[in-house]
């Protein structure tokens, strides 16, 4: 009966127990609903893609990296430079001087293939490994529409979607 009690007691203080809102740590970021949105923005003024953090500072862990152009949802400014954000349901913290409520023309990127012979190939999926959908000459421009893995761009290639080797590809 005693151990009852003592169990009761405990789950009354630990569910009493205050918790401040205003305190950020490496672990705050949690998946949440889209209703915490208020507005869509845009990733603007940076060369490739920024950084999802785990608190609201530029020491704070990765999540993962959001691409030039991409939408994501604003959930509130918190101070110190960043905003709170929801990118394809992780929520996190990035910069908000990266940030844009309107999309800008200049979120397109285009690119060259470079550092090659005669052609490289566009692949079905970010491996050497991927299936070709095509060649891409030496000198072809392309579209860049983000990362792929550590190695591949995902591009566009004469509207062909696939992903292409970065050492093969010079950014505009």
């Amino acid at each position: 009966m005693k151990k009852f009690f003592a169990t009761i007691a405990i789950l009354i203080l630990t569910l009493t127990v205050p918790v401040s809102a205003e305190k950020f740590s490496e672990s705050s970021f949690v998946q949440l609903s889209e209703n915490n949105v208020i507005a869509t923005y845009y990733v603007v003024n940076c060369r490739e893609s920024i950084t999802l953090r785990r608190a609201p500072s530029v020491y704070a862990g990765e999540i993962t990296q959001i691409p030039l152009g991409q939408a994501v949802g604003f959930i509130d400014d918190v101070g110190n430079g960043f905003y709170k954000i929801n990118y394809d349901g992780l929520i996190g913290f990035a910069l908000a001087q990266y940030l844009s409520p309107g999309k800008q023309a200049n979120t397109i990127r285009y690119g060259t293939v470079v550092n090659c012979r005669e052609s490289i190939t566009l692949r079905r999926s970010p491996s050497v490994y991927g299936a070709e959908i095509t060649q891409m000459p030496l000198g072809a421009r392309l579209i860049y529409l983000g990362y792929g893995s550590d190695d591949f761009y995902k591009v566009e290639y004469r509207g062909m979607v696939g992903y292409a080797m970065k050492m093969y590809i010079a950014l505009d």
